[in-house]
């Protein structure tokens, strides 16, 4: 994908429908004609509220593209729905509302016949957008495209080295394998161009299962709910990554699909991106925190923040790994990055052995270690599983 902080999937998700409260489910258009199933919608919420049957479909298309369910109210109701994190209200439906009604973002969505109506109620609710359909139907797109991409409950944390060789593999690894020893449900992502796969850490070169080369022969929508079915797992995680075929780039479109769907699904989401410059400002605008690697000998002011820039809202800490010149502490090497340090892991003969023993996740079976790592693995959990004694690792 291009450098763009929004993803919007090309073709509409299998699930997204229309669904008119008090009424059967009303199918897509022909554009994306699906019926909701029941249980777990595979996409975020959405209130559509309006009587304008011409308006209802015009939408339906956009948030099918989007991955988002479309909820159909014909008048204004006393609260949002569960599940649903945004309202769209019709012409019909904006004079109904009172302002600063909802606790969820509010688009104001007509045709251009509608237009002054729109700007009318979105002058007594400074707090709404306007929509004027069809000129604003990419925007429109884009605005759904972002809320459906932040959508689950899974946290991910990207982890991204300043140099090669920083150890920003083996961190992510004992992340998501220690995330998965507190009960947590975990994914590990290989998300490294220059990655040769995990699996030989894992104590496999190879397995049978899905991986990145099976996504890249797919061309359908990933089903969030299929993931954890058909991808394999090791030290009580899943993997995706290389099972067995020359590892090649994967389009950085694909990679961010995978983690806005697996965020529906797991509760942690661990991406090994690589080096810090080759991470795109999509995949550090899906990140709900950032993990920055990079080594004691590491000079001058420091790393790059992956996907710097205004798409960058992820919350940044930096980790220092291996040994530290003589006279320099980690805490030193923070500030001298701009970053807040989150810990510093010493060089330990202890890793580079189990990693060419392929059982790097034994690492945690020892105390001292464990305790080295629990600021790191902390960080990756979700917030209501993050203990309060997981901070920064002294040095």
């Amino acid at each position: 994908m291009d450098q763009s902080p929004v993803f919007t999937p090309s073709a509409p998700p299998t699930g997204a429908a229309v669904r008119e409260v008090g009424q059967p489910t009303r199918p897509m258009p022909p554009a994306g004609r699906e019926e909701a199933g029941g249980g777990e919608s595979a996409g975020t919420g959405c209130l559509l509220v309006t009587r304008d049957e011409q308006l209802a479909d015009h939408v339906a298309l956009i948030a099918a593209a989007c991955g988002v369910v479309l909820l159909l109210h014909r008048s204004v109701p006393e609260a949002v729905p569960d599940g649903c994190s945004m309202v769209l209200l019709g012409p019909d439906a904006a004079p109904e509302c009172p302002a600063g009604g909802f606790r969820v973002p509010v688009v104001l969505i007509g045709f251009v016949r509608d237009g002054e109506d729109l700007w009318r109620a979105a002058a007594r609710d400074p707090g709404a957008r306007v929509a004027v359909l069809p000129e604003a139907a990419a925007w429109l797109g884009e605005y759904l495209g972002e809320r459906a991409l932040h959508s689950g409950r899974g946290r991910v944390t990207v982890f991204s080295g300043a140099t090669g060789g920083a150890g920003t593999t083996t961190l992510a690894v004992l992340a998501a394998v220690g995330a998965a020893r507190r009960g947590v449900r975990s994914l590990l992502v290989d998300a490294d161009p220059h990655s040769r796969g995990l699996w030989p850490l894992l104590g496999r070169p190879a397995v049978s299962g899905v991986g990145w080369e099976d996504f890249m022969r797919s061309r359908g929508r990933i089903a969030p709910g299929h993931l954890a079915e058909v991808l394999p797992s090791s030290e009580g995680t899943t993997v995706l990554t290389w099972t067995g075929g020359l590892p090649a780039p994967v389009p950085p479109a694909m990679v961010n699909e995978v983690i806005a769907a697996s965020r529906k699904t797991f509760d942690t989401v661990v991406v090994d991106a690589g080096r810090t410059a080759g991470v795109d400002q999509t995949l550090s605008s899906l990140a709900d925190s950032v993990i920055v690697v990079a080594p004691g000998t590491m000079t001058g002011t420091g790393p790059p923040v992956p996907g710097d820039g205004p798409a960058h809202r992820s919350p940044c800490r930096l980790v220092v790994t291996g040994r530290l010149p003589t006279g320099v502490d980690a805490g030193r090497l923070a500030s001298a990055t701009g970053l807040e340090l989150l810990g510093y892991v010493p060089a330990s003969a202890a890793f580079s052995a189990a990693a060419g023993e392929g059982r790097l996740g034994g690492v945690l079976t020892r105390r001292r270690l464990r305790r080295r790592l629990a600021g790191i693995v902390g960080w990756s959990l979700p917030p209501v599983d993050d203990p309060a004694d997981t901070g920064p690792v002294a040095s």
